[in-house]
């Protein structure tokens, strides 16, 4: 509690002695994020939260707060549009040590998310904006875990819409277990009150029958192998006809089993219509590569250790070890195949629909085990140049299709004048390599600039936190 304190204490401090003067970044190359080429030696001055110019003007106003830039890289704030925490004394630090200045929660705790949200957006809490669902929304036998309301019918599907607008929810998550005609319902209620559905596509449906119901953004990449195989309907009479697990290694080998024929049968032309739905509709992909691949690597990161390590208690560490992880504990040799096939076929997935002009955005479903708050938007920029986007189209991924997919492209998203000054100092051109988006200088949060000094000690800040 003594951290959590100090953090509010000097956050309140910060607040209370905001950016009076104007802060001016000198001799820079302007990443701006709209399509234009960099932008050499400009000058990007910054009044109360807003930019006030990008150019070559040497102009700098009087009493002004002035960084050089010189052999630096400005890019927009980054955004981790998929994550779960309980916890800001951490994570709140860690975010905006890796230049994260905004962030959309998937599920939990609603009163406290939208407490933290207001003490974020009124200067009490140092950190990013947040973007919020309330809990999850699934079926009667919910697969959900953590917050859940549970729908059964239509009805119901509207009446826990209505309790999210009400609650403060800025979007209605859906879930994996949800009847068809509670899903349709919910769709056409958020609709009409004005909450976008994103989340999981509930496995009575099809990827497209969800893009074509009006579903705003899509997680970890949806079902798009199991609506598009071949065998389709006899995989879920197989399911329907299975027994209970009895044994629980026995839930990897179902997994894997269905899996290896699902993936056989991919149909390529099923998958062009599933990805021109996307298209058609508008439909985001947020594809969490990050967690995939700590999934599908899980004993590789086991065996090399992490520096990182030291941003997570114990307490939560011991539930990142193969005998106690819920999803690593039963696993099977032909699982651990599986999932490393499954991953390298996830990649091509993003590739493929990257060229039918699919949209997608960053997130790492943080919260699972090897996924560090801040750090894993970085690898996910990785991810996806893997996958085969350039490293310009990974950073418009955190940075402006966020402020596209909000429709508030108008205030943020991209380094220009009027916009909100969110911004990245980097020491290394990203464009050249994905992997320079990590070599932070320094960070502007609404106009208040945080040092390479500042930086560190909030990282300090995060590993006392972990060892409290």
């Amino acid at each position: 509690m003594k951290i959590i304190a100090c953090f509010v204490l000097v956050v309140s401090y910060v607040a209370a002695n905001a950016q009076t003067t104007a802060l001016v970044i000198t001799h820079v190359t302007v990443i701006d994020m709209t399509g234009a080429a960099p932008k050499s030696d400009m000058t990007v001055v910054i009044s109360g939260n807003r930019i006030v110019s990008v150019d070559k003007s040497k102009r700098v106003p009087k009493s002004a707060q002035v960084i050089d830039g010189t052999g630096k890289f400005l890019i927009p704030g980054l955004w981790d549009m998929h994550v779960h925490f309980k916890e800001i004394e951490r994570t709140f630090p860690l975010l905006l040590a890796n230049g994260v200045t905004g962030i959309r929660n998937l599920g939990g705790d609603l009163d406290q998310l939208v407490k933290w949200r207001s003490e974020v957006a009124s200067g009490r809490l140092l950190g990013p904006r947040i973007i919020t669902c309330g809990p999850i929304v699934d079926g009667p036998n919910p697969s959900a875990h953590g917050s859940v309301i549970t729908v059964a019918d239509a009805n119901e599907g509207r009446a826990a819409v209505d309790l999210l607008k009400s609650k403060g929810s800025d979007c209605v998550k859906v879930y994996d277990q949800l009847p068809r005609d509670a899903y349709f319902a919910i769709i056409a209620e958020a609709k009409k009150v004005g909450l976008p559905v994103v989340g999981h596509v509930p496995l009575a449906l099809t990827a497209d029958e969800a893009a074509n119901a009006g579903q705003r953004s899509i997680e970890h990449l949806g079902n798009v192998f199991e609506s598009a195989t071949t065998l389709r309907q006899q995989l879920i009479a197989d399911d329907a006809k299975a027994g209970p697990v009895k044994d629980p290694s026995e839930f990897p080998r179902r997994i894997a089993a269905k899996g290896e024929r699902m993936l056989a049968t991919y149909d390529e032309k099923r998958a062009e219509q599933i990805f021109a739905s996307y298209v058609r509709n508008h439909t985001w992909q947020v594809p969490t590569l990050e967690t995939k691949w700590s999934l599908s690597f899980f004993d590789d990161l086991v065996g090399k250790g992490d520096s990182r390590l030291k941003y997570i208690p114990k307490s939560e560490l011991e539930y990142w070890t193969p005998e106690k992880n819920f999803f690593a504990r039963y696993r099977t040799p032909e699982y651990i195949v599986y999932r490393k096939r499954l991953f390298q076929r996830e990649l091509d997935l993003v590739r493929d629909m990257h060229q039918a002009g699919v949209m997608f955005m960053t997130g790492t479903d943080l919260s699972g085990a090897y996924v560090f708050a801040g750090f894993s938007v970085h690898h996910e920029m990785e991810l996806l140049v893997q996958a085969g986007l350039s490293p310009y189209e990974s950073l418009q991924a955190a940075t402006r299709n966020p402020a596209l997919f909000l429709g508030e492209s108008k205030d943020w998203g991209t380094v220009e004048s009027g916009k909100l000054a969110n911004l990245v100092l980097l020491s290394a051109n990203p464009l050249l390599d994905i992997r320079n988006s990590q070599k932070i200088d320094g960070v502007v949060l609404l106009g208040r600039y945080l040092s390479r000094g500042d930086l560190r000690s909030l990282l300090a800040k995060a590993e006392a936190a972990a060892n409290n």
